[in-house]
């Protein structure tokens, strides 16, 4: 006899056990996990291409900048070494320039001198007394001196006689007169030095002979404190009943 369902009781539903429910919920979320890691690895890894292609174009640029950087150190010190060559060769360039402007003013003036010697139509005749030159040398108040004698005929025959030089100038105030090894007193005003007291050497006074012109040459010592002022020369001839010629210069030492 069948059981009745008592009256006003809630209805009761069985529900069967089934296991695969779960195994296919589990492989669910096993899967979505695995594709998120999968997704996350492809991202991960399209990244770091994009950093070692990005990271590979930085650093060509870097290779071809220190390339361009060490191209434009060596035009650099070339342009340096090619400013400084050519600064040299301009100076060497001047100075040949300057070297050779002298030449010519010296070759000018011997010219001259040497036309004149052959063409004296136009200037004084006879002995004559063309030019002094002093030349300092490295010891304080020493000096080499040039005196040049010239003839000038229009027939020439040898010319011969003596020419002395002095030096005329004055002392500092306090100083004494040294000269040919003795101390005079001292000179506050004009004194006259001739070369036989203070030259260096025997031969005075100078003895010339020539057809043309000849150049004496000897050393000037000057005295501790003396200021030379003027040089006098005369030249005469031997037998000459004439007065012997004289010309005065200034003391002017060339450079």
């Amino acid at each position: 006899m069948p059981l009745k369902k008592p009256r006003g009781a809630a209805a009761v539903r069985v529900v069967p056990h089934q296991p695969w429910r779960q195994g296919l919920s589990i492989a669910a979320v096993v899967l979505v996990c695995f594709g998120g890691a999968l997704g996350a690895y492809q991202l991960g890894r399209s990244t770091a291409e994009l950093d070692e292609v990005h990271l590979a174009s930085m650093q060509r640029l870097y290779d071809a900048s220190q390339r361009t950087i060490e191209q434009l150190e060596a035009e650099l010190i070339e342009s340096d070494l090619s400013r400084g060559v050519q600064e040299e060769a301009t100076q060497a360039l001047k100075q040949d320039l300057r070297m050779l402007r002298d030449e010519v003013a010296t070759l000018t003036e011997e010219v001259t001198f040497y036309k004149s010697l052959m063409a004296p139509s136009s200037l004084a005749k006879g002995l004559q007394i063309a030019d002094f030159e002093l030349t300092a040398l490295e010891e304080p108040g020493r000096y080499r001196f040039h005196l040049l004698l010239t003839q000038v005929e229009s027939r020439r025959d040898w010319v011969q006689g003596e020419a002395e030089v002095v030096v005329e100038g004055r002392m500092k105030g306090g100083e004494p007169a040294q000269t040919g090894g003795s101390e005079t007193a001292t000179v506050n005003g004009p004194m006259v030095l001739p070369l036989t007291e203070i030259g260096e050497g025997d031969s005075y006074p100078l003895k010339f002979r020539f057809r043309y012109f000849q150049d004496l040459t000897g050393i000037i010592s000057l005295p501790r404190g003396f200021e030379p002022e003027r040089i006098v020369v005369k030249a005469g001839r031997r037998g000459a009943s004439t007065q012997p010629l004289s010309r005065t210069f200034d003391w002017a030492v060339a450079g």
